[in-house]
């Protein structure tokens, strides 16, 4: 029966990804988006959430685990027809870690070329204008009217002033620091997969109580997803996920190297999985 086929792929899919009924109810449900733009950025997002006081992404903030600890909040990630949503317990919070700003010492911090389109009592919408992609972060809890809601906004995005800092998400085109970071965004073989990582990255916080990181590569070197070892067989559970569970990437494939560590192929990109011991 196809129809109970799908209703038990969508069920075991929202345990797996903590979606609860937020999925949309396709028949076949689709955790990955086509547009070219929304891939781009979800790839960037992931990496900057993949984020570790001692593995910092090259924007987060010189002396703050902002965006390192942003994986903390969160509650679900669920893919719209048209926009990527988190739900989370503190969408203002959020969005105060990832919209950019200049730092005292010159530097971005946060996602370049991310603007605010507006807030509400519980919902905060985000474009990411060099690539059209929009993010929404939807609060579990909504402020009593839009007045206060401006106000707890402007507490959790106010440390963006002051002390030489300045918000770049104010202006309304990307700036010209914004603009020399283009390759943050730059669609590269790997974006479909760091995208779909993205998409599959709640248990690996939350279910399997990993630690992960992301180490970029250099060179002929590939990029990295390491974490600390654990004694639950955290690595194969990270495989089943991604590669065998209704949750896995589509077309992806899996090359052992070790116990601990192999290889993650889509397409002509690829990742090192690498658990260390």
């Amino acid at each position: 029966m196809p129809h109970t086929t799908d209703k038990r792929i969508r069920e075991e899919l929202a345990r797996l990804l903590y979606l609860g009924q937020l999925q949309a109810t396709d028949r076949r449900p689709a955790l990955d988006p086509i547009d070219r733009g929304q891939l781009a950025f979800q790839s960037l997002l992931f990496e900057c959430l993949m984020s570790r006081q001692d593995r910092p992404h090259p924007l987060e903030q010189p002396r703050k685990c902002a965006m390192a600890s942003i994986s903390g909040y969160l509650n679900a990630i669920c893919r719209q027809p048209r926009h990527l949503e988190i739900h989370t317990n503190t969408a203002y919070r959020i969005a105060g870690r990832l919209l950019p700003f200049r730092h005292e010492n010159q530097s971005v911090c946060g996602i370049p070329g991310l603007r605010l389109i507006n807030f509400t009592e519980g919902r905060v919408r985000l474009v990411h204008t060099p690539t059209g992609a929009r993010l929404d972060l939807v609060d579990s809890h909504r402020w009593q009217n839009q007045r206060i809601a401006a106000r707890q906004f402007s507490q959790e995005t106010g440390w963006h002033q002051g002390e030489g800092r300045s918000p770049l998400w104010l202006q309304a085109d990307l700036t010209d620091e914004e603009a020399a970071l283009h390759t943050c965004w730059q669609y590269t073989p790997s974006t479909p997969l760091r995208s779909a990582l993205l998409m599959r990255s709640m248990p690996l916080w939350y279910r399997f109580d990993l630690d992960p990181a992301w180490v970029p590569g250099h060179g002929a070197a590939p990029d990295h997803l390491v974490w600390d070892g654990h004694p639950e067989g955290g690595h194969d559970q990270v495989v089943e996920l991604l590669t065998r569970s209704v949750a896995r990437i589509p077309g992806a494939r899996y090359h052992v190297r070790t116990l601990t560590s192999g290889t993650l192929e889509l397409g002509d990109g690829r990742v090192e999985l690498i658990s260390n011991g």
